[in-house]
């Protein structure tokens, strides 16, 4: 693995990405701390990998404002706590001075794979920050893009949606039915080729395996590890029955756009 994440780093430069090797977890939060600026604002995306190496609490304690709406296991129970301790701060999260997630998938020439049911953590990636920043554990490396799709397709999203409760083809089948349900995950596929001409991208590369992914041939042992580890540090699961509700979205989009204009006003 050391040689496949050495490999991986090179290529990442190649597409004038940064990329960083961190022997495990401690290394890594140590890595973030050097290159987010003391005093940044950090907007979050959802990422049980940055939640399992601590790096909230370590950019906090350090003094960083860190804007997560992903920090709900239980909290959530009606439109209005779903707003203000998710929706509201995801918004917020889009335009500030850092955005920090992880990554469904890294080729090893340097590709980053990414699905999303809504699409903020994909585009916080490239757009809307002058610094992204993605944790990645070597668990997530594939070979090609072929390897990254089939196993975002194919193994990520239905592993992660069948453990946010949502009832979709692909959980019964564990493959992609290309289905066009409300509670599909992968609404949204990115794949990252060069580094983002107004965003600088910086990729943390962890000697350990991370968040949800793995690929079918590995011992059932490590599978069962990693998912494990995954579901400790997952956020709105299952997810909250006022979210799926009908015209939910478009009560969130009011609620914004109320707090919005009251923000601009200086009354809230």
């Amino acid at each position: 693995m050391e040689h496949a994440i050495e490999r991986t780093i090179r290529s990442l430069k190649k597409r004038q990405i940064v990329g960083w090797a961190a022997e495990d977890a401690a290394e890594a939060r140590e890595i973030v701390l050097k290159i987010v600026p003391a005093g940044a604002v950090v907007g979050t995306g959802d990422s049980s990998s940055v939640r399992q190496i601590g790096m909230v609490e370590a950019l906090e304690a350090r003094g960083n404002r860190v804007i997560n709406g992903f920090a709900l296991p239980d909290r959530v129970t009606d439109i209005q706590s779903l707003f203000d301790r998710a929706f509201w701060p995801m918004l917020q999260a889009t335009l500030c001075d850092v955005f920090l997630t992880g990554s469904n998938s890294l080729t090893e020439d340097g590709r980053l794979v990414n699905v999303d049911g809504v699409g903020n953590r994909v585009a916080g990636m490239f757009w809307g920050h002058p610094l992204s920043v993605l944790v990645v554990g070597r668990n997530k490396i594939v070979k090609d893009l072929d390897e990254a799709l089939d196993r975002v397709k194919n193994v990520i999203a239905p592993e992660h949606v069948r453990r946010k409760g949502a009832p979709t083809p692909c959980v019964k089948s564990g493959r992609c039915h290309d289905c066009v349900g409300p509670t599909r995950v992968c609404a949204v596929t990115t794949i990252i080729e060069r580094r983002p001409a107004h965003t600088d991208l910086h990729v943390v590369v962890v000697d350990e395996d991370l968040g949800l992914g793995w690929d079918r041939s590995w011992p059932e042992e490590r599978i069962r590890s990693i998912a494990a580890r995954h579901e400790e540090f997952m956020s709105l699961c299952p997810l909250p029955v006022c979210a799926l509700e009908p015209g939910s979205s478009e009560r969130l989009w009011e609620m914004a756009k109320t707090k919005g204009s009251r923000v601009r006003q200086g009354q809230a």
